[in-house]
């Protein structure tokens, strides 16, 4: 295939194309390779990922664009006449390699194919977890079913792809997520009521489920020294959520199946940045059986004290949280401080956002009882 098809905006059933591949760092086109992270996200050329001590591996631009089992998949989604392109860059997000925008008979999907070590289980219960909201009004995307199994999605090329109905909306900013922020959490909290009570079919993936004292003990051990993260900042916090957090207030927090991932790109707006409405809910992969404040500890808490509180106010009036919730959540941002700064040092191996986390870690542990208060009912 001649690279120059890569650049028009569809390409037809015998072809790919739509966004040219290019280096978000040194703005390179990209012509034979390109550098993928951990998550399957563009990192960009060779050159910036080794110069930024990013990790990836490279993959072909056929493989960027048109790997093997595509077209067959779509044939097994019963689409014709389809167009096949790489969703455009967001604000917090670049392409991803295993992600593609369809368009077909008028409509527009977005087809995911996911990782060989993700089971057909855990994809299962991403699904059943999906079409549960979707009953209840709430905007997940809409599944389309392998036509020839019935299946929720298909098996080709050794793994199993997903096809969604696109939702209206688009990707909030930096900037209009941390105002968004109790508007997106209203919707967290319509999630969490229609969750609550049910059992999805299959098996969440144990890989992204709840967090343990035990995990929280594996990760520090695994970390490498950072001149920001000191093993006194870091002891302290470990012992503040073995005794507090896990020891006793964790056991007595309600459970019930969490997002696992409700962050800025995965939540689409409709609207203005001054008006903007929740429209959609994206990638329900990492859902698992958790408490609420892991949806709070992961994406949406805030270690601003007058940010948590109108956040927590808004999630309150939908499904309000009960006093335990409120008086763990400064404990479960620690929690998700940790997580964040792992998945930077671990799998992205970014030591500037790391130092960066660092920091945020630190003023966090300063102001952990001004986030009590504010977590506090009045």
């Amino acid at each position: 295939m001649h690279h120059d098809a890569f650049q028009r905006p569809f390409e037809g059933p015998d072809g790919v194309g739509g966004y040219a591949a290019t280096c978000p760092y040194c703005r390179r086109m990209l012509t034979e390779q390109v550098y993928v992270g951990p998550t399957g996200e563009l990192i960009g050329c060779e050159d910036c990922a080794i110069e930024r001590g990013l990790i990836g591996e490279p993959i072909s631009l056929e493989e960027w664009f048109e790997p093997e089992g595509l077209h067959d998949v779509l044939r097994q989604f019963g689409l014709s006449n389809w167009k096949i392109r790489k969703p455009d860059p967001t604000p917090t997000q670049q392409p991803r390699a295993h992600y593609w925008e369809i368009m077909a008979d008028g409509s527009r999907y977005f087809l995911k194919r996911f990782y060989s070590w993700y089971p057909a289980t855990a994809v299962q219960h991403m699904h059943s977890v999906m079409a549960h909201l979707i009953k209840q009004q709430i905007p997940a995307p809409q599944w389309v079913a392998d036509t020839t199994t019935g299946q929720s999605y298909a098996e080709a090329a050794g793994t199993c792809w997903g096809l969604y109905r696109a939702l209206d909306g688009h990707s909030a900013t930096i900037q209009e997520w941390m105002w968004g922020r109790p508007k997106a959490a209203e919707m967290l909290a319509v999630l969490h009521r229609a969750l609550d009570g049910f059992r999805p079919e299959g098996e969440e993936f144990n890989i992204w489920g709840a967090w343990s004292l035990d995990t929280v003990d594996r990760v520090l051990e695994n970390w490498q020294p950072h001149p920001d993260l000191s093993p006194d900042l870091l002891g302290h916090i470990r012992e503040r959520l073995a005794t507090r957090y896990f020891g006793d207030l964790y056991p007595a927090l309600p459970k019930f199946v969490v997002h696992g991932d409700y962050v800025a790109t995965n939540v689409l707006w409709r609207g203005d940045a001054i008006s903007a409405n929740v429209s959609g809910v994206l990638d329900f992969e990492k859902a698992h059986r958790d408490t609420a404040l892991f949806d709070f500890a992961w994406g949406l808490g805030d270690r601003r004290p007058p940010l948590l509180r109108a956040t927590i106010a808004t999630y309150s009036r939908v499904r309000p949280l009960s006093p335990i919730e409120r008086e763990a959540m400064p404990e479960a941002l620690l929690l998700g401080a940790l997580m964040s700064i792992d998945m930077q040092m671990t799998y992205f191996r970014n030591m500037e956002e790391v130092s960066r986390l660092a920091q945020e870690l630190m003023m966090l542990v300063r102001d952990l009882e001004s986030l009590r208060k504010a977590a506090a009912l009045k």
